[in-house]
């Protein structure tokens, strides 16, 4: 029987020395043995490099490398320089303040590697946790996030933890539903970048702007064109840890409960200002994603795009070319 691919792993940070440790660790104590581990460091003005180099030298761990930059250039620019020194055919980014669970990389393989349907990202759900690693919330309530949710349910028991007397640790049942969603629509909800693993081809093709596009929200981005051109697969088990803790360059909100807003920022802003970003790459590169992935495909996806930005006028934009391409 054939083996599992290898898995490249990118673990970029900017200032937070208190928890890079953990997600290194995180990632040495993962079950799927066959990882190449890159470690960039974005330029840093706290004790970050004092910290990374201290860990790295503990565990001794030869799949690691690291990169210290001198310049800050971004989430997405810290995480192409850590890809160049990766081969590897399935990719995963791993904030440096969040931390993965042993069984992470495991389950995002099997995602993939499922005898219904290829897809170029899976993302899972994560437990919410504060700077001193305590438990906030069981889920991300945006994971996944489906409108079509009923008012009213039944909460299973497999989603009502176990606390161990004494020890106060707190468990769950692992073995949820994997859901395939082969569209995308505006109100598509994935996770965080740490939730995520993708096909490196993918990346490579469509991870192109400038730094200074995607100095933050790469996973709403690489999602986006996940979700438009080949679909993704939802891992409904917690496989990580998401840390709220005070210094978030996005989640700086409270955790109220609720569907509550993990920003300050007005997320709508920042949501067209991806989907910009999305649609000059959907025109920059439409002969290798049409290559890819075939005109009807590619047409749907600039549609939706178009329609997302601007909903008043893509009948009349879009109309057109869509009724020629079935003619």
């Amino acid at each position: 029987m054939p083996l599992v691919p290898a898995v490249g792993v990118v673990i970029t940070n900017f200032n937070n020395e208190a928890f890079v440790g953990a997600a290194i660790e995180s990632v040495a104590r993962q079950s799927i043995r066959d990882i190449r581990v890159i470690v960039v460091d974005d330029a840093s003005t706290d004790r970050s490099d004092d910290a990374i180099r201290e860990v790295l030298s503990r565990i001794a761990d030869l799949r690691f490398r690291y990169i210290r930059l001198d310049t800050n250039l971004g989430q997405a620019g810290a995480i192409r320089r850590g890809l160049a020194d990766l081969d590897a055919p399935f990719v995963c980014f791993l904030d440096s303040d969040d931390y993965w669970y042993p069984a992470f990389l495991a389950r995002h393989l099997a995602a993939h590697l499922n005898a219904d349907f290829p897809v170029a990202l899976s993302f899972c759900d994560s437990h919410i946790i504060d700077s001193n690693g305590s438990l906030l919330a069981g889920t991300a309530w945006w994971f996944d996030y489906n409108e079509a949710d009923p008012a009213h349910r039944l909460i299973g028991s497999a989603a009502i933890p176990d606390i161990k007397p004494g020890s106060g640790e707190v468990t769950y049942t692992v073995g949820r539903p994997m859901i395939l969603r082969t569209t995308w629509s505006l109100d598509s909800s994935t996770n965080s970048m740490a939730s995520m693993m993708l096909r490196r081809d993918f990346v490579d093709l469509v991870l192109v702007p400038p730094d200074r596009r995607l100095r933050l929200y790469v996973d709403f981005y690489l999602s986006t064109f996940a979700g438009l051109l080949t679909g993704v697969v939802a891992i409904h088990d917690a496989l990580y840890a998401y840390r709220i803790h005070g210094e978030n360059r996005h989640s700086n909100g409270a955790l109220l409960g609720g569907r509550y807003s993990s920003s300050k920022a007005d997320w709508a802003v920042i949501r067209k200002e991806i989907l910009g970003v999305v649609d000059d790459v959907l025109r920059s590169q439409a002969q290798p994603i049409r290559q890819a992935f075939g005109d009807y495909r590619y047409t749907l996806a600039e549609t939706q795009i178009g329609k997302a930005l601007d909903p008043r006028t893509w009948i009349v934009k879009f109309g057109d070319r869509l009724r020629q391409f079935f003619q």
